[in-house]
């Protein structure tokens, strides 16, 4: 990353300097406080976005949050499909003591993750709308791939 003085000397401070970002190459190590699911998904989505000449330096926060995200969004996606394995739909209702029922949070936070995980795809333009709005602009980008693929699902 470079920062770059601004060519309008009378801007205001915090106008005077702009960040220039430059494309990765090389995807960063993983933060250290990351669990295996999440360096797997860091590793897998930032090369994707590598090979798609995507990924700048100022990105690397939201990749770090789409790894997380991607991580709880499997991880509640297995725990709801286990327990519905055991007894259907149990995985999506939550009975207490008293037979009330409500949500499962498991759902909740699926739910979350998906929204945390749409929001950083259109950071990099891996929805239908955003790539719109880029292919629109004065930089054309092709993607290599579509949103099935980087949600992991497969498309018939």
């Amino acid at each position: 990353m470079e920062i770059v003085k601004n060519e309008n000397d009378h801007a205001s401070p915090g106008d005077s300097m702009i960040v220039k970002s430059e494309f990765i190459t090389d995807l960063p190590k993983a933060p250290p406080w990351f669990v295996r699911e999440q360096i797997s998904a860091f590793k897998k989505y930032g090369e994707i976005l590598i090979t798609a000449s995507i990924l700048k330096s100022r990105h690397i926060p939201t990749l770090e949050i789409l790894a997380v995200n991607i991580a709880l969004w499997i991880t509640a996606n297995k725990a709801i499909n286990d327990a519905n394995k055991t007894e259907p739909l149990s995985g999506y209702i939550q009975t207490f003591k008293t037979t009330a029922q409500n949500i499962s949070p498991l759902v909740t936070l699926k739910e979350k993750a998906e929204k945390q995980i749409f929001t950083c795809l259109r950071k990099f333009g891996l929805d239908p709308k955003s790539e719109k709005d880029l292919e629109s602009g004065s930089t054309q980008l092709t993607l290599p791939f579509n949103l099935a693929d980087v949600m992991g699902q497969k498309v018939s």
